[in-house]
């Protein structure tokens, strides 16, 4: 009888906890998707201004994707940008040359591309999403986001 219980118990915890897991990526997905996505910052380089613009982020299988437009004087750099967070070396928050915070992303592999409309795909080292103020919050989500993602934690 005591080993029927545990046959019938040990799958039925394994499936919960991969359900919990599941539904935890989620909600972080979420919550860095509604914090982050629509932001607007303009900075200044010397008498210039310019403005990055950060439309909505979206997750599917692990990768992160969003369009950027970069808006300098009377020209638009359009892009979109796909990460995919197990690839992901570092995460960390930073203060840009322009003034601005921002969280990097670091890899030594192939787990980030620029994508330009006419097709022209761009592997980085590392790509920063800009931020109004410092977001510790966001930060951790992407840490623990990425271990969920089976990304090592560093």
């Amino acid at each position: 009888m005591d080993l029927e219980i545990k046959r019938f118990f040990l799958p039925l915890i394994l499936v919960l906890s991969g359900l919990a897991q599941a539904q935890s990526k989620e909600a972080l997905q979420k919550d860095i998707s509604d914090d982050l996505s629509y932001k607007h910052i303009t900075y200044g380089i010397e008498t210039k201004k310019s403005q990055i613009s950060i439309y909505q982020i979206e997750f599917k299988d692990c990768v992160m994707s969003y369009p950027v437009f970069i808006k300098k004087e009377n020209k638009t750099e359009r892009y979109t940008v796909r990460i995919l967070l197990s690839g992901i070396d570092k995460i960390t928050m930073a203060r840009s040359e322009n003034g601005y915070n921002v969280i990097n992303f670091t890899t030594g592999g192939k787990s980030i591309i620029r994508e330009y409309p006419d097709g022209t795909l761009l592997h980085e080292v590392k790509q920063s999403i800009p931020l109004k103020t410092s977001n510790p919050k966001a930060l951790e989500s992407f840490k623990q986001l990425k271990a969920a993602c089976g990304g090592k934690p560093k």
